[in-house]
């Protein structure tokens, strides 16, 4: 009786250990993650080629996509797409990505 209580202590113990967050996106679908952004206009989403280095980074899930620390990978269109601090960056109407230091958080 004893080894059953204890395989199935071990087995509560290893099922609570393992059950962590799942990444919510996925590469295959969506086909895109949203884009994190202070901007008041959304972006467009941000394609499976340039989803790599991604992470939490105050609870916004972000690609850096070898930018560099505190850097993120934005995508306006085929043509405009680059790095620009987290959160900062924003696509202008004509599809042309801005990286702007005067946007701020509103806390």
């Amino acid at each position: 009786m004893k080894c059953f209580a204890l395989a199935l202590g071990w087995l509560a113990a290893m099922i609570c250990a393992c059950t962590g967050e799942e990444l919510r996106y996925s590469p295959i679908y969506p086909p895109g993650i949203p884009q994190f952004s202070y901007s008041w206009s959304p972006l467009p989403l941000l394609p499976p080629r340039f989803q790599n280095h991604c992470g939490y980074f105050n609870g916004n899930y972000v690609c850096a996509n070898h930018c560099g620390p505190n850097y993120q990978f934005y995508y306006c269109s085929d043509w405009s797409s680059g790095c620009c601090h987290i959160g900062l960056g924003y696509c202008n109407p004509g599809g042309v990505l801005h990286c702007n230091p005067h946007y701020f958080p509103f806390y």
